[in-house]
């Protein structure tokens, strides 16, 4: 334990102004690229559509940034041959799925959305001359048909086809197959999203659950203890949420940063390996490797929630808890520091108040769950171990960086689990 509290010493006295920088940073662009998105969606929807997903993206490369920030200063795992800008490339390309599924999972994605629409429709509207009729293609309102579903599947393509050819691409490609990976991504979770709400709203109208609500309502009213319990049980599950399972989806997210793998499993990643290097290798089996190397790379994430013991985990989301009842309270001071004051006061300077007391306690979230994966990372009996997301390069020679997955041969790639990349095969022209 008192390792743990020296290690959260260090990541705080060391990080703290750096960690302090991303987090403003990705904040900033997170808001400029929101407006912009809006901006444009007034115009023309699909516009607007494609800048969206940077704005998500942004937050995501502020929390990759702060948590390989952090890295040197934890004992069990840093790594000499880590870091440099393929490192962070790759860390953030192996973070989009998870990050991407919390973001939605907590709502964050559907605010977002909404942001966007209120700017785009206000736009739109006002060119039009509030005439419904004239909006058209305008005004960011995103729903399940043509255009995401089209987004999707072209924003996928274009991903399998960079994961293809990339041997033959320039260097700079690199960019595009991330903002490829990003966009098809965001719609998926956005049409699921959509479905999702849809299912629900569809067995909301249903007979047998207006007829399971009146018997709650049947309840609370003649069998008092009956509603009691019942509303003490949904109070324990909101509460477990928040104390379990939060923490432990950062914990996730911080363990794909870092590239968690097990010490004794054999890497799925050389599934298919004998295939792809005959003539059936193609865009399916490439797409099928990614999938199968990236479900790899997460479940090891997953792993380190339970590898480091009940006792571990359980300081761990204590710390957590506490963290969270001292940003609760810091927000709750500053708001009664300023005193009442009208709604549009409060609406420009709400939001600044959330991001300055954010920048103050985000590095200390990023601080708490560092912690406690180096001491999952740091236990013999965890067979976790983490591995350098990017890679070391030699003039001349091809590369692998954090895209493709199929490996012809070894010569000229270079890394110590060359064949276990999701990686694209970059000439550096150069470097």
């Amino acid at each position: 334990m008192s390792q743990a509290f020296r290690i959260f010493a260090r990541i705080v006295a060391g990080h703290w102004p750096a960690l302090m920088a991303w987090y403003l940073g990705g904040e900033a662009l997170h808001r400029v690229l929101i407006e912009l998105a809006g901006f444009v969606g007034g115009h023309t929807t699909l516009g607007g559509l494609l800048l969206l997903p940077l704005a998500v993206a942004a937050r995501l490369v502020s929390y990759v940034a702060m948590y390989l920030t952090v890295r040197p200063s934890l004992p069990h795992s840093r790594r000499e041959d880590a870091g440099g800008i393929r490192e962070f490339a790759s860390a953030t390309l192996a973070a989009i799925l998870p990050f991407f599924a919390f973001y939605t999972a907590w709502g964050l994605l559907d605010a977002d959305q909404i942001e966007f629409f209120q700017i785009a429709s206000s736009i739109a509207l006002a060119d039009s001359g509030y005439d419904l009729a004239q909006v058209g293609d305008r005004g960011g309102l995103i729903a399940v048909g043509i255009l995401p579903v089209a987004v999707l599947l072209i924003a996928l393509l274009t991903r399998v086809l960079f994961t293809r050819y990339a041997a033959r691409l320039p260097r700079w490609t690199i960019v595009l197959a991330t903002y490829a990976e990003v966009l098809w991504t965001f719609m998926l979770f956005t049409l699921v999203a959509r479905w999702w709400t849809s299912v629900l709203g569809w067995f909301s109208q249903r007979e047998a659950v207006g007829w399971l609500q009146g018997v709650g309502d049947w309840f609370a009213v003649n069998l008092a203890p009956v509603a009691i319990v019942w509303e003490g049980a949904t109070w324990v599950v909101g509460i477990l949420v928040a104390a379990l399972i939060v923490p432990a989806a950062w914990l996730t997210v911080a363990g794909v940063i870092f590239g968690t793998t097990f010490d004794s499993t054999p890497s799925l990643g050389r599934w298919g390996g004998a295939a792809a290097r005959g003539a059936a290798r193609g865009a399916a089996m490439s797409v099928a490797r990614t999938l199968v190397m990236r479900l790899e790379g997460l479940w090891a994430a997953v792993a380190v929630i339970w590898r480091g013991g009940p006792l571990l985990y359980g300081a761990y989301a204590l710390s957590y808890a506490a963290w969270a009842l001292a940003e609760q309270a810091g927000t709750r001071g500053v708001l009664q520091v300023i005193g009442g004051h009208e709604a549009s006061f409060w609406a420009g300077l709400f939001p600044l108040v959330t991001v300055a007391v954010a920048a103050v306690t985000e590095p200390l979230r990023v601080a708490i769950v560092a912690t406690a994966y180096d001491g999952v990372i740091g236990r013999p009996q965890s067979e976790l171990d983490t591995r350098p997301s990017g890679i070391d390069v030699e003039t001349g020679q091809i590369v692998v960086a954090a895209l493709d997955v199929e490996p012809e041969r070894s010569v000229g790639v270079v890394g110590k689990q060359e064949d276990e990349q999701d990686a694209v095969r970059i000439r550096l022209d150069g470097a």
